[in-house]
């Protein structure tokens, strides 16, 4: 779909002497901007969407011959071609056609650049996000919609704006009403009140966003530089296996319940691999490397892009050769059978719940078991790094420091659960 200008009546603003607002309508490839425009009718006077052309060529969207109604018809009209014409010379000059820079042409301003919501729209078609990282992204801009409303009475805002001193401390108060704040969505749901994390990780969007648009020229100095900590009550604890609740799950008999049996071999490969959940989905035999007399896994991760390398121990081995001609794996090419990641947590916790750990297992617990097993077992955090993919070792010291005495002293018996 290409341009399409249209004008139109927003009854639920007629003010009390009974005139309607007229707003324009600027369309383009499924997105629009509506706006309102300088005139004010009473509603009988509209003749859209019934085209009628002045002897010049001019369209009559209000009926009438006095000079004001004259005058405000020249003027719609005066709006419609500032926006063709300001449309044919992007397209002429291959520039990028932007709806708030026709807004902009057609009420006579001069260009304030992007908006944050565009600015956040531009955030989520980067190239390599993840679909659960744009979604994420997607709340943030409806949260960021009902902020502009409830607190500002605005729809938009340019990031100009952002540096007058009428939004100072925008993330700070946005913070504020995140975390305090009950209000109504658009669809007339409720909006809790979320977590200070939350809220902390929703303004990293926007200050991501702002950051592109100062890289592109678009902004001189990024407003949002307020530092955020999340309290330690907020913290996620991260939980990690000890060895013997890891050869509790690896024991249990779930061959009744063929569907847990898969979902407890698959955490057990990422323990005894640390592949995220991601990277075991599309896990493939051409990813099994042998060098010298070692069988390694060596994988580009799906986060990060950066490569995985580990050996694949007997536990690992145990759980594809279980597999290798499972109909599932052989018709989608992969090493092992899995279903969604929603699921998988599901299982995960009624397996807990069957072996009676009392730990809340999901995905990354596995990923993280490993980590940690493996560092107290002595491996160097440079090598550390290299076999998890982590993209620099600030991120392994995350798991390095979960070390404490009790597991220090399980991993004496690392090398007896190899052989056993």
């Amino acid at each position: 779909m290409g341009l399409s200008i249209g004008f139109l009546l927003r009854k639920d603003k007629t003010n009390k002497k009974g005139e309607t607002p007229v707003f324009c309508r600027i369309s383009y490839h499924g997105k629009r901007v509506d706006f309102q425009t300088e005139i004010k009718i009473p509603m009988d006077r509209w003749l859209p969407p019934v085209v009628k052309l002045e002897k010049n060529g001019d369209q009559v969207f209000i009926k009438g011959t006095s000079e004001v109604i004259k005058s405000m018809n020249r003027l719609l009209n005066k709006m419609r071609g500032r926006i063709l014409n300001a449309y044919t010379d992007l397209v002429n000059e291959g520039e990028e056609i932007r709806l708030q820079k026709l807004k902009a042409v057609a009420k006579g301003e001069e260009e304030k650049g992007i908006t944050l919501m565009e600015a956040l729209d531009r955030l989520t078609h980067r190239g390599g996000l993840r679909y659960h990282t744009k979604r994420k992204i997607k709340i943030s801009i409806q949260n960021l919609k009902l902020f502009l409303r409830d607190e500002y009475n605005k729809e938009d805002i340019y990031l100009t704006d952002l540096l007058k001193e009428s939004y100072k401390g925008f993330d700070i108060r946005y913070v504020d009403w995140c975390t305090t704040k009950t209000t109504i969505r658009f669809d007339g749901s409720t909006r809790l009140p979320k977590k200070h994390q939350t809220a902390i990780k929703e303004v990293r969007h926007f200050r991501q966003a702002v950051n592109i648009a100062m890289q592109l020229g678009e902004i001189k100095t990024n407003p949002l530089i307020a530092k955020f900590k999340i309290p330690k009550d907020e913290r996620p604890k991260r939980v990690i296996l000890t060895l013997d609740e890891l050869k509790q799950i690896m024991e249990v008999d779930l061959s009744d319940k063929r569907g847990m049996d898969r979902i407890r071999d698959c955490f057990v490969f990422q323990c005894f691999t640390g592949l995220a959940f991601s990277d075991i989905v599309d896990l493939k035999p051409e990813h099994l490397i042998e060098q010298g007399e070692r069988t390694w896994i060596i994988k580009e991760r799906v986060k990060s892009s950066t490569v995985a390398k580990m050996p694949l121990l007997p536990q690992a081995k145990f759980v594809l050769d279980k597999y290798k001609d499972d109909p599932v794996c052989l018709s989608k090419g992969v090493l092992i059978p899995v279903i969604t990641s929603g699921n998988y947590n599901t299982y995960l916790r009624m397996i807990a719940e069957c072996v009676g750990i009392d730990k809340h297992l999901t995905s990354h617990v596995g990923r993280r078991t490993f980590a940690t097993l493996v560092y107290n077992a002595g491996t160097d955090r440079s090598k550390l790094k290299e076999m998890t993919g982590h993209t620099n070792e600030a991120i392994t010291e995350i798991y390095a420091s979960l070390a404490n005495e009790t597991i220090a002293k399980e991993m004496d018996k690392f090398e007896g659960l190899f052989t056993d």
